[in-house]
């Protein structure tokens, strides 16, 4: 039915509005009159649930029959309308109350942490402060990086500051000779404070991309994995998250040891140290590997299980997958990081419309779209 096409005169936004506060009526013509206590009845009938579908439709279309006139033709075009003014109205008032459905938008908990090499332990990321200014090192800490310059002193620094970046945050630093390192969630960096060896070493855990400054008698090496990685002045990034470390290069010349096992990188390879011990050598796009430092959320053909467990780190939530069949769907994604986990789970909806996402506190469950 048609209610835009009104030859009854009949205002429904002013009988909806009547019915729902209550009011006593006022102002009506005949015929509104007429509908509204037609739809005030359906109303009470549905409160009272004693509106059953047969005998009850047939009782109350007999009962409006009976009007004379003007008032028994308009039934005809307006009894429609009223059931569902009322059955609108009963619904919304009598409806079971339920709590709001959750969405991912909590902001991570935990802080970013410097553990100094003396014991003292700095919260990062509120402001700016010098958290240290001796003859070993200048350390300045902004609210998303630390800066460390290398002091008077000349001798090899053996004790070894850790910078922790928890589920949820990033951070990046400038080591004290100039290289940059870009931190991704749920990852570690062991370093000193400065370097006066033979070499500059490094351990990582997690995930971290570097940017190595250049100096030719003194070799960069980052431990991560199970694997040393040797350079001179290279990008590259490290992931050490699961059970297979791997290491891509983005730029300059990556010698990647394990054990007896070397390999050595060229832009867009990668090396793999396997699980099972085995290390292997293959392309790979730098770009894939590196997006996150840029702030990008990229996956390309991708299966949904290893996406939902990098979204899990960048936003800190957890992923509960109620239909395991779901986690090898395959998806690509390539936006900049949002700054909430719901819209990330909006623009999977989207492009999967199989995949359902329920929110309870920091979990998320993976349905299927029933």
């Amino acid at each position: 039915m048609n209610l835009d096409n009104n030859e009854h005169n009949i205002d429904w936004d002013k009988l909806l509005q009547q019915l729902e506060d209550g009011r006593p009526s006022s102002g009506l013509e005949p015929e509104e009159l007429a509908a509204l206590a037609a739809a005030r009845e359906m109303q009470a009938r549905l409160k009272a649930g004693s509106f059953p579908a047969e005998e009850g439709w047939q009782r109350f279309t007999e009962a409006r029959d009976q009007r004379s006139g003007r008032i028994r033709l308009l039934i005809k075009t307006a009894v429609a309308a009223t059931v569902v003014l009322a059955a609108g109205a009963a619904w919304w008032t009598f409806r079971p109350k339920q709590a709001p459905m959750q969405i991912a938008d909590a902001l991570p908990e935990e802080k970013v942490k410097l553990h100094l090499s003396g014991g003292r332990t700095v919260t990062l990321g509120l402001d700016t402060q010098l958290i240290q200014n001796n003859t070993v090192a200048r350390i300045q800490a902004n609210t998303d990086h630390l800066e460390y310059a290398a002091g008077s002193a000349s001798e090899t620094v053996t004790a070894m500051d850790t910078l922790d970046v928890p589920r949820g945050r990033r951070f990046s630093l400038r080591l004290s000779d100039g290289t940059r390192v870009w931190l991704n969630a749920d990852s570690r960096l062991i370093f000193p404070a400065a370097f006066h060896g033979a070499s500059r070493e490094v351990t990582v855990k997690g995930e971290a991309f570097f940017d190595v400054a250049q100096q030719a008698t003194q070799p960069f090496i980052v431990h991560a994995g199970g694997t040393s990685m040797k350079v001179l002045g290279t990008s590259f990034n490290v992931n050490a998250y699961g059970p297979d470390m791997t290491a891509t290069l983005s730029s300059g010349k990556l010698q990647v040891t394990a054990g007896a096992q070397q390999v050595v990188l060229l832009p867009d390879e990668q090396a793999v140290l396997h699980q099972d011990g085995a290390l292997k050598k293959q392309p790979a796009e730098a770009r894939t590997y590196a997006a996150w430092k840029d702030g990008d959320i990229f996956y390309e053909d991708a299966a949904l299980e290893n996406i939902t467990t990098g979204l899990g780190r960048n936003y800190d939530y957890d992923f509960v997958f109620d239909d395991a069949g779901l986690k090898k769907m395959n998806f690509t994604i390539d936006i900049h990081q949002p700054a909430t986990l719901q819209d990330v789970l909006n623009q999977i909806m989207k492009t999967l419309p199989a995949v359902r996402f329920e929110v309870k506190d920091r979990t998320v469950h993976v349905k299927r779209q029933s």
